[in-house]
């Protein structure tokens, strides 16, 4: 469905990828957003997935629960340190 760069309340910019699920009968989420923050092409650290069947615009508005996904290589203290940093 396309993407939306968004600029957050700390002045900084992101991306979310947005997808949609066309089939009636998938019990999938009917909605899904990609982001991992990066708006150029570069390696990413990490990345968050939101889901829903509401509305893009719904998920858009999500800014207090991220979904966060490291590497599986990344030890237990690493994921500290990133998310302690992030």
């Amino acid at each position: 469905a396309g993407y939306k760069i968004l600029t957050y309340a700390s002045g900084k910019k992101g991306v979310r990828y947005l997808f949609e699920c066309k089939d009636a009968n998938s019990k999938a989420p009917k909605y899904v957003q990609f982001s991992d923050h990066i708006i150029a092409p570069r390696k990413s650290a990490h990345f968050h997935i939101f889901m829903g069947n509401t509305s893009q615009q719904a998920l858009l508005q999500e800014m207090e629960n991220w979904p966060t996904y490291y590497p599986y290589q990344l030890k237990a203290n690493e994921v500290v340190d990133e998310m302690l940093h992030h």
